[in-house]
């Protein structure tokens, strides 16, 4: 995962101007429900770069770090770059382990789990 902006990808600037949906998800889910938000897939294939690539991925994250990391793709890499500079972004995640999955018909869900719970079951 990236740390900085400096080696953002093609897909940085749509999760920066989603950024407000994103959060506003991230605080709903803190009810319980997972919450959902369809984004356009003509952004993303518009933004991408190579032809063969799949945009859907999930993402497990807490304290500003991603949990059980595997080889990330480029479109969660740049959503994890753009909630490390939200000050909102990072005071959900200290307190809660969110997860984000997006579909492959552009669907991003978000759910969300207190930190206690998941340590208890492992999840750090």
């Amino acid at each position: 995962m990236r740390d900085d902006t400096t080696d953002t990808k093609e897909f940085y600037p749509i999760w920066k101007k989603y950024r407000p949906v994103v959060l506003k998800l991230m605080v709903d889910s803190l009810e319980g429900t997972p919450q959902s938000y369809k984004f356009s897939g003509h952004e993303f294939a518009d933004a991408n770069t190579r032809k063969s690539a799949a945009f859907s991925f999930k993402l497990e994250t807490h304290k500003g770090r991603v949990l059980h990391p595997k080889k990330a793709s480029v479109v969660a890499s740049d959503l994890m770059a753009v909630l490390k500079q939200s000050a909102k972004a990072t005071e959900l995640t200290d307190a809660s382990v969110f997860y984000f999955v997006l579909d492959s018909q552009f669907n991003l869900t978000v759910s969300s789990k207190l930190a206690e719970t998941a340590s208890e079951e492992g999840g750090e």
